[in-house]
């Protein structure tokens, strides 16, 4: 085979081969005229769009009044997002921790709210703990709920809790539905009752609270004056019996009796007031030491025994000086002036002497041990029972969870209730104070369940039914209804649970410019 030489291989090569366009040419010159295009395209878009052209979304209506002030929340290269906590990309200055601290420290400065037990979480935790926007993501709409936390997004911590706390769970350790399977029972209804006061529901329920048949009931007539208009029933004359009803002692929160206490929106309805011995008992249980009569000056509750002597005594003297009775040594047989007395005998024939004295204190004692144990009646535990937490009956039964009573008015007492009516009715055996008078989670999830599950069928029997009210037979089962992530002022929420309910509405008022984290409807 004949050698190529080189001017045969120049007649076969094309020299000018770079001068010709190809069609990588072509597609490189049809990028560069649609990048221009889109350049120029995207600056005229700027131009008459302004700042919105970089907003993901109209942001929730609690936010709107800083729309167009991106920087109240955002910051060049440092995400707020879902995958703030985790997002790591060394190049460009991001990194998790700082991404944190400014999400955290933006929401903060509206939002001063506490942790969700931190301190019982390791170092992955606590850093997803402090990425708000992972749970409340805005620009999602003018009426996007940024309290309305998934099911979903609270089981992925609580499906597994032991993989992120420092030691063993306190509580249970995998949460991932709302039934007594997947959820368990009200922690607060399998421990002692907490309650230190004797009292019996059914009793009190009865018409003129006596058992059926007795004689005895208490009577209209026999109440204060003041207070017979409050328990008089429509058709009632002083001669028929009260009949009490649940709302005659529990009444819903909303206008504070105080007239000071703040009380959230969020919380108007929510809660059953404490009871309360002037308003709730007094008019049928007032303290005397003697038979109640219309001259009778009634003695304060929860006072000191010093107290309460020094007012037996003022009472004695006071009646003898109006000349509405005599001094136990005044075997006379004149009748006292009213506003003089009998005129013959001395201050010094008037006071009250020790035997006396502690003849009507032991009469007192002996009405307050209707209601109270010989230890609570001590100075000392009546001072103890004005502390939050140490109350004698507690402001709240259920503390691990919320539940609105005002979302819930239109069904009857009884459904949660059951065991607090009379003994004659299907509740069963006979109630005394040592229960707790509150239905479990079977009672909830009749309603609070999955879209997917049916109705139950309990619902569809007559007298669960009446109780319901017509209301509809399914509500959501998101946590948020019951619980709140956010404790208030960072305490714990073992220490929230234990301050005074009103206390705790008065800083939702200060806390929360938009409604609480989350905002229960049960």
């Amino acid at each position: 085979m004949a050698t190529e030489t080189g001017k045969e291989r120049s007649q076969r090569i094309q020299i000018d081969y770079y001068r010709r366009r190809t069609d990588l040419h072509r597609f490189r010159s049809l990028c560069v005229a649609i990048g221009l295009f889109g350049a120029l395209a995207y600056a005229a878009y700027v131009a008459l769009a302004g700042r919105s052209h970089a907003s993901t979304g109209p942001i929730a209506s609690v936010h709107a009044a800083f729309e167009n002030d991106c920087q109240q929340c955002h910051r060049d290269l440092t995400p707020i997002s879902s995958r703030g906590s985790k997002l790591s990309i060394g190049l460009l200055g991001i990194a998790p921790e700082t991404t944190v601290e400014h999400i955290e420290t933006a929401c903060q400065a509206c939002h001063q709210v506490g942790d969700h037990h931190r301190d019982t979480m390791n170092t992955e935790w606590q850093l997803a703990d402090r990425a708000c926007a992972d749970c409340h993501a805005d620009h999602q709409g003018r009426d996007h709920d940024l309290t309305a936390i998934s099911l979903q997004r609270c089981v992925s911590c609580h499906a597994d809790l032991a993989s992120g706390c420092v030691g063993t769970p306190s509580v249970r350790n995998s949460v991932v539905g709302f039934d007594k399977a997947t959820h368990g029972d009200f922690a607060s209804l399998n421990i002692e009752d907490p309650g230190r006061i004797k009292f019996d529901h059914a009793q009190h329920m009865m018409p003129g609270q006596v058992d059926t048949d007795n004689r005895g009931g208490f009577t209209i007539g026999q109440l204060p004056p003041l207070d017979r208009p409050r328990y008089r029933r429509e058709g009632q004359e002083d001669d028929d019996l009260v009949t009490l009803d649940c709302s005659s002692c529990h009444e819903m929160s909303g206008a504070p009796a105080d007239g000071k206490t703040l009380i959230a929106d969020g919380e108007l309805g929510r809660y059953i007031q404490p009871i309360a011995f002037d308003r709730h008992c007094a008019a049928c249980h007032s303290l005397n030491p003697d038979v109640a009569t219309e001259f009778s000056t009634p003695l304060p509750h929860a006072v000191t025994w010093d107290q309460v002597d020094l007012l037996l005594a003022a009472n004695r003297s006071g009646a003898q000086a109006l000349g509405l009775t005599r001094s136990a040594r005044d075997d006379s047989q004149s009748t006292p002036l009213p506003g003089v007395g009998l005129g013959r005998k001395s201050v010094a024939d008037a006071s009250m002497s020790q035997e006396d004295l502690a003849a009507a204190r032991q009469r007192v004692q002996v009405k307050c041990l209707q209601c109270h144990d010989q230890d609570s009646i001590t100075d000392e535990a009546i001072a103890r029972s004005t502390s939050p937490g140490n109350e004698l009956i507690p402001s709240r039964w259920l503390r691990h969870g919320l539940y609105d009573h005002a979302a819930h008015r239109k069904i009857d007492c009884r459904y949660c209730h059951r065991a607090a009516y009379p003994r004659d009715e299907a509740s069963g055996a006979p109630n005394d104070h040592e229960r707790v008078m509150i239905a479990g989670i079977d009672s909830c999830i009749w309603c609070h369940r999955s879209e997917e599950l049916p109705t139950p069928l309990a619902l569809t029997d007559a007298v669960t039914a009446r109780l319901i009210d017509g209301q509809p037979t399914w509500a959501s089962d998101q946590c948020t209804l019951c619980h709140r992530y956010h404790t208030p002022h960072g305490r714990s929420q073992r220490h929230a649970e234990e301050v005074n309910m009103s206390d705790l509405a008065a800083e939702s008022a200060t806390n929360f410019a938009s409604p609480p984290t989350t905002e229960p409807s049960r």
